[in-house]
């Protein structure tokens, strides 16, 4: 699945990338964040409560920062797992500076394997767009107060 999607965020472009790039500022837009480790440069592993429709469950990410342009692109990679099923996600997220402060642009590639695949392409792209949007929309409110 794919998502992609633009904010527009009245905070400078270096402020906005010192907040993505750094795990405990953009930890806490994680949705259902239960625990954040760093554990060297780029990388960090974060338990999650994920709920795709009727199941929920705790999942486990090892999350890494694997391209960095400073101020402008960063790309994430991560796997989970956790309730039976697995995720991969890739997000690749560009700044450009605009007068009013900076365009976030992001995609992300998400693949889901096991038993939350069984529930339905509809269902889980409804959820998981959410959740991706409620990141970046966090980001945005963390950014502008």
């Amino acid at each position: 699945m794919n998502f992609e999607g633009t904010y527009e965020v009245k905070a400078p472009r270096d402020k906005v990338w010192e907040f993505i790039i750094d795990p405990n500022k953009i930890g806490k837009c994680l949705p259902d964040l239960r625990h954040l480790e760093v554990e060297g440069q780029d990388k960090f592993k974060a338990l999650v409560r994920v709920g795709i429709g009727f199941m929920k469950g705790d999942f486990t990410f090892q999350l890494a920062i694997v391209e960095k342009t400073p101020p402008s692109h960063a790309r994430l990679t991560g796997t989970g797992s956790g309730s039976g099923s697995k995720v991969d996600l890739d997000t690749s997220i560009d700044l450009i500076e605009i007068d009013s402060g900076t365009k976030l642009v992001y995609k992300t590639d998400l693949k889901i394997g096991g038993v939350m695949s069984g529930l339905g392409q509809r269902v889980i792209s409804g959820t998981t767009e959410k959740t991706v949007n409620d990141v970046f929309a966090c980001v945005k409110k963390q950014l502008e107060t």
